[in-house]
Parts: C-alpha cells; sequence; structure tokens
C-alpha cells in the first residue's frame, strides 16, 4: 500500500464537503485563501484524527526516562490510560458560528493557559508544549473556517504567517511522539480514518490538573490572550 496518494484515503468530515466554495473578489485574496484554506484542509483532515495520542497523548516512560525532554523534572507522574479514539464533529464546526464549538475548545485548556512557573519559588515561566500544540491546532481550525467565510475582522495575511509557524511546528512535534500505534486499513476505504483503535495514552487530564496547580495567571481558553502570552510565527 502506498503510504502518499493523490487522492487521500482519509475519512472526509461531512461539514467540509456541505460548505459551498466562496469565490475570491481579486487575485490577491485568491492568493492568501490559496495558501490558507488548501493546507489547513489537509491538516485537519489528517490531524484532528490523531492529534490527541500523537502529540498530546503520546505513550510515555517513567520520569527518568523523559528528564531529558522537560526543562525541568516535574513532580507529577502522569498517569498511563488506554483510549480508544472517536470522532467529536463538535471539535470540527466553525467556531465563529457555533458556541458549544468554541466552548469545547476553550474547555480543553487548564486556567492559565499551560503557562506556569516551576519551580514555584524561580522566576522563569514556561508554557506546556501539549498546551503550545492544542493553540495551533485551534489556530488552524479558527483560521481555516475564518478565511473560508470570510468572517469581519480576519487578519488573513497574519494569519497566513501564524499558519506557516504552526503546520511546521505540529509537524516536528508529531515526529516527536512517533506514536506507533498500528490503525487497520479499511478496504472498503482505501486507508484509515483512526477511528476505533485502542491506544496507550498520557492522561492529559492529568497534567492540565497539574498545570492549573502551577498556574501564573487565571486566564481561561484560548481566546483571552493578553499581549504577555504570546506564541510564536515566523515570516
Amino acid at each position: 500500500m502506498r503510504m502518499f496518494r493523490s487522492k487521500p484515503g482519509y475519512l472526509p468530515i461531512p461539514a467540509l464537503q456541505e460548505r459551498p466554495t466562496v469565490a475570491a473578489k481579486d487575485d490577491g485574496a485568491k492568493r492568501i485563501r490559496h495558501l490558507l484554506v488548501i493546507p489547513a484542509v489537509a491538516v485537519l483532515s489528517f490531524t484532528l484524527g490523531v492529534i490527541t495520542a500523537a502529540v498530546i497523548l503520546a505513550p510515555a516512560g517513567s520520569p527518568a526516562d523523559n528528564d531529558f525532554l522537560q526543562p525541568a523534572k516535574l513532580d507529577i507522574t502522569i498517569p498511563i490510560v488506554r483510549q480508544t479514539f472517536k470522532y467529536n464533529r463538535t471539535f470540527s464546526e466553525d467556531p465563529h458560528l457555533n458556541t458549544t464549538t468554541a466552548q469545547a475548545w476553550d474547555d480543553l485548556v487548564p486556567r492559565g493557559q499551560g503557562s506556569v512557573r516551576y519551580p514555584p519559588a524561580t522566576p522563569q515561566v514556561y508554557t506546556l508544549s501539549a498546551v503550545h500544540q492544542l493553540h495551533c491546532l485551534w489556530s488552524v481550525h479558527r483560521n481555516y473556517y475564518a478565511t473560508l467565510d470570510r468572517h469581519p475582522g480576519h487578519d488573513a495575511e497574519d494569519a497566513v504567517r501564524h499558519m506557516r509557524h504552526c503546520f511546521d511546528y505540529l509537524r516536528q512535534t508529531l515526529m516527536c511522539a512517533a506514536d506507533a500505534t498500528l490503525e487497520p486499513v479499511d478496504p472498503a476505504l482505501g486507508g484509515v480514518t483512526g477511528w476505533g483503535t485502542a491506544r496507550v495514552c498520557r492522561d492529559y487530564g492529568a497534567l492540565a490538573a497539574w498545570a492549573e496547580a502551577h498556574r501564573v495567571n487565571n486566564l481561561h481558553g484560548f481566546r483571552q490572550t493578553p499581549e504577555s502570552h504570546q506564541h510564536g510565527s515566523h515570516k
């Protein structure tokens, strides 16, 4: 079986199939939409299926085994849990039109937005990679719909710069996690969906609780973002 195909074998998201294409008003707008929407579709169709286990809930060894991956030794042992992925369309809808979707994404973030001071007595502030990765995926999701539907106030040029950062950041975090779960190929589909396969995962809830206990602010969700809490971007 070929690893990459001209026609992806991943199960398409119904919401994306049902949405009409919006014609660009000028060449500049068309260029921006091409840069953002097409890559975003590819990222969403693949990443929404596997990002949770591959990036955030990747299998973990003992705390000592992971010391080299951490800026400081955390005072937590993250439990290992078994999970089976199931498609949750709530996270795939337009967050600008569906308040349930917007809230569902915000509820994934620990209070404090993953910004922690550790050890507590030190001045150094960190952002947990798991939350940064979720932030990037949330940004891809939000900017995809904002560009597709031209929501008011959407800065497409700025979004393109941010998405370039997120595309490569998520690429590297996926490869770093290197999830080795075997996903059965569906002969009828000619590919995989990622759903229905048992996985060994880190307990994200335990990590989120630790982050809240060590938070440096009380900000909630992705939308409360002060100037002091900015994620990187590249031109």
